[in-house]
């Protein structure tokens, strides 16, 4: 990295907020248009909920990550080739809430035992044919409770429907999520888990964008944003002053809102004030092995539980004898969340699947309300102002990117698609400039 030492008598054309995954691709994308770009990140460490933590000889993402494949498109335009596998899991439902009742069905045993009954082995095989017919604008007012409630009659059947849209959008709200978003996400249901952990992500968008001149800066905390194009003020904890053309966010909403002070749009301020943050308790283990290796994927059906051994297709250790397990609880909104609670709770999911398994742990973190992402993406109506479409906040020169604008992309696709967006408005701003 290059020296932290800002020079002040410099104008930037982009300054960039945050140096997590949004933020290093909106670089890059800038950079390769020969923009001057300044990247601020005030922690030691780049890479945001991207971050991999070395434990040992292994490497822990922050929770449980999959790389959805339509992310990959973005990413190899920046210069990042991502490497790992899809997961080859026979998934396992896991019925029932207290140890005396659960018991773990395999998907194939699902549907050739007698736990389901007939009509709703049916109803389950005909929602996944006609997922995939579905207009997804017609769902895009209507929640995926609501859905859900108009078009399944089994509570077995929505309860397992439910288990997959909480693996693929890491909420726990149908009664507030929007059923296009969800449908939508289920069927670009297709990951990887990756060699060596998402930071290998942020270590090459690191590495590309400083190799195209954008000048990063860690351990750099922002007090105030002044001004608008073509003349924005950053002033930065220790009184210095920044100054460019235009100014990209990808922190958090609600710092930046703060940021701003008294010049922030009220229409930026009510959509910070409706966001409803995505959060799970995650258990973050390195073992030696699984005491029942027959089980490496799982979800929970009546409660909110995910399972699984990255380390089945995916490198994540120098040791060959280690694995990386993630056992998680997705946290709704509405229900308030006791960390020590949580905590057990999933002990009690491993003494149950996995019976002894203590003995193979080698280190372990538990993150008991990990912000999985800043917003739920909301049921919405297309003759609706919504900033989601736009990467302004109403200020001329200052745009926004992250994983909760958009109106139907989640996750990480959201923090790309909303990156480049934002970089291109950003460009063809700047452009305008020059004529």
């Amino acid at each position: 990295m290059t020296s932290n030492r800002l020079n002040n008598k410099q104008k930037w054309d982009v300054v960039v907020f945050g140096g997590g995954i949004a933020g290093l691709t909106a670089s890059i994308y800038l950079a390769q248009e020969g923009k001057k770009v300044l990247l601020l990140e005030k922690g030691s460490k780049l890479g945001g909920r991207g971050n991999s933590t070395a434990i040992g000889n292994a490497q822990l993402n922050l929770g449980a990550h999959a790389l959805y494949i339509n992310c990959i498109e973005i990413l190899n335009e920046v210069g990042v080739t991502v490497a790992g596998n899809p997961p080859k899991l026979s998934t396992s439902f896991i019925f029932g809430e207290q140890p005396d009742q659960m018991k773990v069905i395999e998907a194939f045993n699902l549907f050739v035992g007698n736990h389901l009954k007939w009509k709703e082995k049916m109803e389950f095989i005909h929602f996944y044919r006609q997922m995939k017919r579905l207009d997804l604008n017609e769902l895009n007012h209507i929640s995926l409770e609501e859905y859900l409630n108009k078009t399944v009659t089994s509570r077995h059947v929505k309860n397992m429907i439910l288990a997959f849209t909480r693996v693929t959008t890491y909420t726990n709200n149908p009664s507030i999520m929007s059923a296009g978003v969800a449908i939508g996400q289920l069927r670009s249901a297709k990951v990887m888990y990756l060699n060596d952990g998402w930071q290998s992500i942020v270590n090459d968008l690191a590495k590309k964008a400083e190799q195209l001149g954008v000048d990063i800066k860690k351990r750099v905390v922002v007090s105030k944003v002044l001004g608008s194009y073509p003349t924005i003020q950053i002033i930065l904890k220790d009184e210095q002053l920044i100054e460019a053309n235009c100014l990209l966010s990808t922190i958090n909403p609600h710092d930046f809102a703060k940021l701003m002070n008294e010049q922030i749009p009220q229409s930026f301020l009510n959509i910070c004030n409706q966001m409803i943050p995505v959060k799970a308790a995650c258990l973050d283990l390195v073992m030696t092995a699984l005491p029942n290796p027959k089980i490496n994927f799982a979800v929970g059906v009546e409660k909110p539980w995910y399972f699984s051994n990255h380390s089945t297709v995916a490198k994540l250790s120098t040791n060959p004898g280690e694995i990386v397990v993630h056992v998680m609880k997705y946290l709704n909104s509405a229900i308030e969340s006791v960390p020590s609670d949580d905590e057990r709770e999933l002990e009690c999911l491993l003494d149950f699947i996995q019976p002894g398994w203590r003995d193979y742990v080698i280190s372990r973190r538990f993150l008991p309300k990990l912000i999985v992402s800043n917003d739920i993406k909301k049921p919405f109506n297309h003759l609706d102002y919504h900033l989601s479409n736009h990467q302004e906040v109403g200020i001329e020169g200052i745009y926004v990117a992250g994983d909760w604008l958009g109106e139907r992309e989640v996750l990480l696709k959201a923090s790309l698609t909303s990156a480049k967006n934002a970089s291109k408005l950003i460009n063809e701003k700047l452009a305008v400039q020059l004529i």
